[in-house]
């Protein structure tokens, strides 16, 4: 079967080289006292980590543990803390914590340009990202901003999707989105188990963008192709897509 979709991971994979956590903080905390005005919680809840330790991952994978209920985790943070939650904009509080990427992270080298290459050739490009706050509309609209929404077919966030990967969930609405089965996608990623076991799982091709500094648990599956940075990316699926046409 021909190639159809070109399925991309985003942090760390097509953005990179995040602005410290701290100015990160202050840039949230901007943006919810300028929409919110002045809160104690405010403070508390930028020092917190929403996300259940389980969570965290690791391996080998638990399905259970990639579970996403992000407006729940707000829920059960202010309850903790004796705030009713109820008189909260929960969503509103989510959205917020949502910086544009343009404005904390920087893109990796070719990614862009990997990006509408797949286009050009007649892939469906989706974007399948693991994220809190971040949900498929402020997704979306990071790549409006950017500049490659006519490159870009769709988007699934965790998030929205209320699955992280590598549960098969989120892939396959991928899949779904992009018109393809599993043998006709490739996945690029920068995580041996979310982005590489995830997409081998359901047969789909898993392209790995290796960062030297990071160290990651082995898996018990192998990419179809390494790559270091994005420019490479279009030496590895060519073939592939000579290969279907012969």
């Amino acid at each position: 079967m021909p190639l159809r979709a070109a399925l991309f991971d985003v942090g760390d994979t097509l953005v990179e080289h995040w602005v410290p956590r701290d100015v990160y903080q202050d840039m949230t905390r901007q943006r919810l006292v300028d929409a919110l005005g002045e809160h104690d919680w405010i403070e508390a809840l930028l020092d917190s980590d929403l996300e259940p330790a389980e969570l965290k991952g690791g391996w080998p994978f638990v399905p259970a543990r990639a579970k996403q209920e992000t407006l729940r985790w707000y829920e059960r943070w202010f309850r903790g803390r004796g705030i009713d939650p109820d008189g909260l904009d929960l969503e509103r509080i989510r959205a917020l914590g949502a910086l544009p990427l343009e404005e904390v992270s920087s893109p990796v080298p070719g990614a862009f340009e990997a990006v509408r290459w797949c286009a050009a050739r007649g892939l469906r490009v989706v974007l399948v990202t693991n994220t809190l706050q971040r949900g498929d509309e402020e997704v979306l609209e990071d790549w409006r901003r950017f500049g490659l929404e006519d490159a870009i077919h769709g988007v699934v966030s965790s998030h929205s999707a209320g699955w992280r990967k590598p549960h098969p969930a989120i892939f396959e609405r991928a899949l779904d989105i992009a018109g393809a089965r599993p043998e006709q996608a490739f996945h690029v990623g920068d995580n041996l188990v979310a982005d590489v076991w995830g997409a081998k799982q359901l047969g789909i091709r898993a392209v790995w963008r290796r960062v030297a500094e990071v160290e990651q648990p082995p898996v018990d599956v192998a990419p179809d192709a390494v790559v270091s940075d994005l420019t490479e990316l279009p030496r590895v699926v060519l073939p592939w897509l000579e290969e279907e046409a012969a």
